[in-house]
């Protein structure tokens, strides 16, 4: 079954058939099982025998709901490809933490920044595009999209694993059983934090709960050889001792322990994962493998962790005996940090090769759902761009805008909500996008390689008493100070210090202009001021958007036209809103 790809109407009505078999079986056996009990008793002890009949039974309903589960997963798998997860519920303090500490150990500063990241709503389309089905693919996804590349190499091979999840949908599928099974952590547990600490616990009196282990099998020994009663004394004392160790070890090591369950199910899918060697992902495979040989040994450390024993007795208290007296859960926790000193670097690597799986199959399930979208091609060298019918990620129905920048200036005027930052938005959206995850949401994506910052959403910082104005012009300083002679910046600005009065801001936004004209950089910048646009003439390249204001409503066609804006609607849309003719006509005969 796992090396045919079965058809999904198929796979529907063996659920069905499976479900059936297995509720019939069921039935069965509780008939057979209390038959032979009731003429056990009654009869002859001779049908006891008969409750053998039901081993077999069991065996056979455990294999069909097996079955049966991963028919269910399967569909699962194609219901969700191609559909968005943005109702999923993300725990950004979980995701996020990879991001973070690759942020502040990497002398790398070409990372999105907060502000960008929510200029251009980036969480919204991060929940867009995510459909992982593990945790390291949700903090790998994250990572991937606040970390442009700048070498066309490993945009390149990153894609060709995106297509490869695209047309192999049976190798897609094997991966993505495995991925499910994994799953997610329970929400007390953190797999990072695990990972990335510091250190691990660690104990002096590692040999002396070895001593009292071995103590305690003496103990139970000794009576037997030399029966005394005084000699029952001694297992008892070592059993109260081994009980305070036990004890108090557990409420400090409960919070690491808590995430080693879900730390082994990784360690055993980079197992299964290694023996999928065909296509894009072979050395991929090939490492997931060699990983999994180097940190297997942690998986055999925690068998007295977590032990499956509770057929011991009913409520499995028997095991939780002989795990105290002989230090069982003690002995294994610290066995298995050491280990995982020993193969943290290795744990990492194997972190992230599975998250990066995760997220390079998820970004082909949204490339899927696109209408069209184009794998960019880039040029390596100026600050160039061209994009044919770029669509905004985030909307349902965009309306296309394609624009080539010759210079590195770019105004864009036009009236209130004729789409100027939502232009903005779409080109860093594009961008971004293109240097993450290879795709554009656009039918052609042709530039240069680009570090993107954007001062779009502003507010006052009340918190440490700073302006709007004063925000946005620390915000400019900021992105001036950050450019580069390497690598080209993308910067997105909308309304440039609109936080002062008229007078200053035309000449401070002019000379800004001007000083930015002459660095490393693609600068697009939407504002009302017209005026501020015609004394750039001959500098900038200009594009607008218009609008109407009727009787009828507001008009937007959101079509981005070449020249300044000819049009204006402040006023008319005062007049839209019902206020005072007084105010509208005086408003119109001194503007």
């Amino acid at each position: 079954m796992a090396d045919q790809l079965l058809d999904t109407s198929d796979i529907e009505k063996s659920i069905a058939k499976y479900s059936r078999l297995s509720s019939i079986l069921i039935v069965i056996t509780i008939v057979i099982a209390i038959a032979c009990l009731y003429f056990g008793v009654i009869l002859t002890t001779l049908f006891l025998w008969g409750l053998l009949t039901v081993i077999p039974l069991v065996a056979v309903i455990t294999s069909i709901s097996i079955t049966r589960k991963k028919l269910e997963y399967i569909l699962q798998m194609r219901n969700d490809w191609g559909s968005s997860q943005v109702a999923k519920k993300r725990d950004y303090k979980v995701i996020r933490p990879l991001f973070d500490y690759a942020a502040e150990n990497s002398r790398n500063k070409d990372y999105v920044d907060e502000q960008t990241w929510k200029d251009l709503n980036m969480d919204q389309l991060y929940a867009k595009i995510d459909r992982t089905y593990i945790d390291p693919g949700e903090a790998v996804l994250y990572r991937m999209l606040r970390e442009p590349l700048f070498d066309k190499e490993l945009l390149a091979e990153r894609s060709r694993v995106i297509n490869y999840f695209q047309n192999k949908q049976q190798s897609r599928e094997k991966i993505q059983l495995i991925l499910i099974r994994l799953g997610h952590q329970f929400i007390h547990s953190n797999i990072y934090a695990l990972l990335w600490r510091d250190s691990f616990t660690k104990s002096r009196m590692k040999l002396f709960y070895y001593f009292m282990s071995a103590a305690a099998l003496v103990s139970v020994l000794v009576p037997f050889i030399f029966w005394s009663w005084m000699l029952v004394v001694f297992p008892i004392s070592i059993f109260l001792i081994n009980l305070v160790i036990h004890y108090s070890n557990k409420r400090r090591t409960d919070i690491e322990a808590v995430s080693f369950p879900y730390l082994i199910r990784c360690i055993k899918a980079a197992g299964e994962l290694s023996a999928i060697t065909d296509g894009e992902i072979k050395l991929r495979a090939n490492r997931l493998g060699a990983l999994f040989k180097a940190t297997s040994g942690i998986v055999k450390k925690t068998r007295f962790l977590f032990p499956t024993m509770s057929s011991f007795t009913d409520t499995g208290n028997l095991f939780e005996y002989l795990s105290i007296f002989f230090l069982l859960e003690v002995r294994a926790f610290y066995d298995t940090t050491d280990e995982l000193n020993k193969h943290i670097l290795e744990l990492r690597e194997l972190y992230l090769a599975l998250g990066e799986l995760d997220a390079l199959q998820s970004v082909a399930s949204y490339r899927a759902s696109l209408d069209s979208y184009a794998e960019p091609v880039f040029d390596g060298h100026g600050s160039y761009l061209e994009i044919k019918d770029a669509k905004q990620p985030l909307l349902e129905n965009p309306v296309p805008v394609s624009i080539a920048i010759h210079k590195n200036i770019i105004l864009i005027t036009g009236s209130n909500m004729g789409g100027k930052s939502t232009f903005l938005r779409t080109i860093g959206n594009n961008v971004l996008l293109a240097q993450t995850i290879a795709t554009a949401t656009a039918s052609y994506y042709h530039g240069s390689f680009f570090r993107i910052v954007s001062s779009i959403s502003r507010t006052d910082d009340l918190a440490v008493g700073k302006s709007y104005y004063y925000v946005e012009a620390e915000r400019i300083l900021n992105t001036i100070k950050s450019f580069s002679t390497g690598i080209s910046t993308l910067c997105i600005i909308d309304e440039l210090l609109s936080g002062t009065n008229s007078i200053e801001r035309l000449h401070a936004s002019e000379a800004i202009i001007q000083y930015l004209s002459k660095q490393n950089t693609l600068a697009i910048i939407a504002t009302h001021d017209l005026e501020l646009a015609e004394r750039l003439n001959g500098l900038c390249d200009f594009y607008h958007f218009t609008s109407k204001v009727d009787e009828n409503g507001l008009k937007f066609d959101y079509l981005l036209r070449p020249g300044i804006a000819t049009t204006r609607n402040a006023i008319a849309l005062l007049k839209y809103l019902g206020y005072p003719k007084e105010i509208t006509d005086k408003a119109e005969r001194e503007g």
